[in-house]
Parts: structure tokens; sequence; C-alpha cells
């Protein structure tokens, strides 16, 4: 079959869109065509650096690579001074880079720029602690003049010199600093991704959801029930990555998918935190958890349920699980809003029985505001307890369908408890996962039908939380096997069945 220039180009340009659309976007237009709002610049005297509003990245509308305008960066470096430039995507989420190749952007000068008077490039995360400083004239020649010029840096070398930051969480990409050259130096700055990655290599849950997904209320923000999430299902399993697309003071209509057209008054879509976006991570399973800004701002519960509808509705014709999170307790005081909030967790346990995750039940009064002991501080947001809670609700349903866990996970968070291995029965490898209720010495061994030990698997402390070792039966016969947990005051055994 011959294909024409015409229909070649429509492909690759069909199958680029595709992959550009898995993208981490950090800038690609401005809705402001004066300053980048998601930005934050700082400058120490002598050096220099263009500011708007004293902290926010100039937008230019008159060079641009694509779009409409581009970031506008000028500066003069001197001894004794200091400078940064800040971009983060809007609403500054946290996004695990470990998945891509590069960051890449595209830089135009009106003068020519020699490679080791470029700035050091650095990024930072959620917690706003900083990489290392790597200088981009490793990566990049001379700029030349009037000309638009990509740049690559590879992730490997952040993942190489961390610092201590957590790259799994990343939030804003910093340019800062370098030579003190006593030049000012305008780059103009477009397109600023991470790209690349092989999805196939991971198993994605992708998270959609407004505050209290993007862990306000916790502190650290590693308590945070997102977080959480990520990190013990890490110690199960390390080939999930939990992507979270979280941005405070979102509610059902920001994620709707792109091509959504919202009532009168309502916020469009957002195309690099909604469904949309969601699904291009091909996700095992979605979790939205939007508990309160809907009747915060004073949507109607019909407007409210038909946006979760239409999110199960997408979900389930792209055979994806998806979870609906339930109200969340709020200290409201106006009345209106509060007959929103226990509308909307009437439906959450009614409507959406097969779907709902609680967050009310243990944390709200009966008037609909946070048990005291729960709330952060401001009526809205959650603390380290309740953040807890609401991992520990979210594991309790979701982990079943991710792990193959059989066994019910219901109050597992508050004891020690061996699961069924599995696969079961096994032919070479099993998974033998177990939870523990406290930090504290574990052993972990195999034994015959006899009693007689065959492997001893772990003999040492172990934190809180889950837990997973791989057994592998080597020359072993088939036959029936026991796996034994044994802590300070707990020992369980379980049967396993090997089939060679």
């Amino acid at each position: 079959m011959k294909i024409n220039n015409k229909k070649l180009f429509l492909i690759i340009l069909i199958f680029n869109s595709v992959i550009l659309s898995q993208d981490y976007i950090f800038f690609t237009d401005s809705e402001n065509n004066t300053f980048y709002d998601p930005s934050w610049l700082f400058v120490n005297s002598p050096s220099e650096l263009l500011r708007v509003n004293n902290d926010k990245f100039p937008v230019s509308v008159d060079t641009f690579y694509l779009g409409r305008n581009s970031l506008k960066l000028r500066w003069t470096s001197r001894s004794g001074g200091d400078w940064g430039a800040a971009i983060a995507a809007p609403g500054w989420p946290g996004r695990d880079i470990t998945i891509k190749d590069s960051l890449s952007f595209w830089v135009y000068s009106p003068n020519s720029i020699s490679s080791s008077n470029l700035p050091v490039i650095y990024l930072e995360d959620i917690s706003n602690i900083k990489t290392a400083k790597i200088n981009l004239s490793n990566y990049q020649g001379n700029i030349s003049a009037n000309t638009w010029t990509k740049i690559r840096v590879p992730i490997q070398a952040f993942i190489n010199n961390p610092g201590q930051a957590d790259l799994t969480k990343i939030k804003t990409i910093f340019f800062g600093q370098n030579v003190t050259d006593n030049i000012t130096n305008t780059l103009f700055i477009d397109e600023v991704r991470m790209t690349g990655g092989n999805p196939t290599l991971h198993k994605f849950i992708v998270v959609l959801g407004s505050s209290t997904a993007a862990g306000a209320g916790a502190n650290p923000i590693d308590s945070a029930w997102v977080n959480r999430f990520r990190y013990n299902l890490n110690l199960i399993d390390t080939t999930y990555k939990v992507i979270n697309l979280a941005v405070g003071g979102y509610s059902t209509y920001d994620v709707m998918p792109s091509n959504f057209i919202p009532p009168a008054g309502r916020p469009l879509p957002k195309p690099f935190n909604n469904i949309t976006y969601a699904l291009e991570f091909d996700p095992k399973t979605i979790i939205v958890n939007l508990p309160t800004n809907d009747a915060a701002y004073n949507y109607s519960i019909n407007e409210t349920i038909s946006n979760f509808d239409t999110l199960i509705a997408i979900a389930n014709r792209n055979n994806i699980k998806i979870w609906i999170c339930s109200a969340q307790p709020r200290n409201f005081t106006n009345q209106s809003q509060m007959s929103l909030l226990f509308a909307f967790l009437d439906s959450s346990f009614t409507r959406y029985l097969n779907y709902s995750i609680d967050f009310w039940n243990g944390l709200a009064q009966s008037n609909g505001f946070i048990i005291s002991q729960f709330n952060s501080g401001d009526g809205v947001h959650l603390n380290n307890l309740g953040h807890r809670l609401l991992y520990q609700r979210a594991s309790e349903k979701v982990f079943p369908t991710l792990l193959n866990i059989e066994s019910d996970l219901q109050n597992s968070f508050d004891s020690t408890i061996l699961y069924q291995n599995y696969p079961n029965p096994f032919n070479s490898s099993t998974n033998l996962i177990f939870h523990l209720s406290k930090n504290e010495r574990v052993k972990l061994k195999v034994s015959n039908i006899l009693g007689q030990e065959i492997k001893l698997l772990f003999d040492d402390y172990l934190p809180e939380g889950f837990h997973k070792f791989t057994f592998n039966s080597d020359s072993l016969p088939s036959g029936i096997y026991f796996y034994e947990l044994k802590t300070s005051n707990k020992r369980e055994i379980k049967k396993m069945i090997l089939v060679k």
C-alpha cells in the first residue's frame, strides 16, 4: 500500500501529538501576556535580574518559538551577588521525573552567548528542597544570535546529582547564576517540558484532585495521603508509579475531558491535570479526590453528579478501574454550602457504591465539621492524623485490586498481618506480603511439609508498613510448603503450593 507524503506527514503528526501529550509541560504559553504566574524570581545585588511584580517571570509577546509568547530571562551576574528564576506547571504540581528521559526547551538571544556564560539549571521538589546545580554548558555549545536553539538536559544528570530532593515530586525548574561575567544577557525561553521515558516499564495509578490530594494540611509533605500511598505501594511493587495531578482549588470542572464545554461561569478543563491527560498514561487505576470545592463554589449537586458520572463513564469505556473518594468534612458556616456537601456525601455512598472510598466517617462531626483531632487548623484541610486515615481507607480499597491480595485489608493497618502469597500455586517464584503495625524485628522463613526450614528470607528490623519478599523455589520439588512470619508478639503461618 502506497502512502503519499501528505498522509505520511499526518501519521507522523498524530504520532508526535500522542508522544507530546505524555510530556510534563512546565511552560508552553502564559495566559497573562505580561508575566507567567507559576514562577518565582529572586536576585541579590550587585547581580541584576529582570522581574515583573517583584518576583514573576517576564513574558514576551514579540519573540516566541510556538504559540503566543515566551519567557524573557535577562540577567547580569556579578561577584558577590546571586539570582534564580523558577518556573512550574500551573498549580505547582509535583511530578515523578524518574520516568522521563530529557528536560528540553528552546532558547533565542538577540546576541550570541558563550557556552561558558550560560546559567546553571537545577530542580526543586514540593518541599522546596533542591537538587545540585548543573552547568548548561555541559550540554550546550555557544548560542548563536537571532536563532532558536533547542537545549536538552538528560534527566540522568539530576538522578546522578539529586542532593536531598525527592525526584518523584519535582515542582519547579530553576535557572541560576553561574559565572560572574558582568555582562547583561537575554534569553527568550519557550516550550519547557520533560520528555521521553518508556511507559511500558511501569504500571501507573493517576490521582485527580484538589488540595487534599496535593497534600495540603500535611507536614512534612511525606505525611500526605497520596505520598503515603505511593511509598507503601512501592515497598511492595516498584513497577507501580503514582502520578499525582491534583492542584489546590480544583473542582470537578477542572478535571473534565479536554473537549468538555462547561456552562457559562464554570472553569475550563485543565489539559495537563484532567482525565484526558490521565488516560495518556494508560493507568491501571484512577483515583478522584475532589472533596469539598464544588460545594464551596456553590455548584449545584446536579452539576457535581453529572461531572462525576462523566469521569466514571470515560474510565469504564477505557476499561480502567476508577475510585471516587467521598465528600470530606469541612467547617462550612454557610448552610447552603453545607447542604451541598451533605448531598454529595449521600451520592458518594449510594450512587457510587461500587466506586467509593470513605473519606468521611470517623473524620466528621454530625454537623459536617472536621473532628478537632484531625483538623489542620484551617477548618478545611486534615492534619497528619487525618491524612494517615485517608491513606488507610484508600489502601484498603485499592491495594487488593493492584496486588492480587485476596485477603481483606480492613483493619490491617492497626495490626500485623501476613497475606496469602501470589501467585499460588506457583511455578518458580512467588511473592510473600505482610503488613507491620509498628517498627520491629521480623523473621520470615519457608519450611517444607515436615517443618524443616528450607530458606530464611529475612531476620532483621523493618519499619511499619507493607513489605514484599520474593521466594524462588530453585531446585525444590513440587509440593506443599509453608511460610512463617514471626515478630515480637505474633507468629503466623500460611500454606503455598509449588507446581513444576
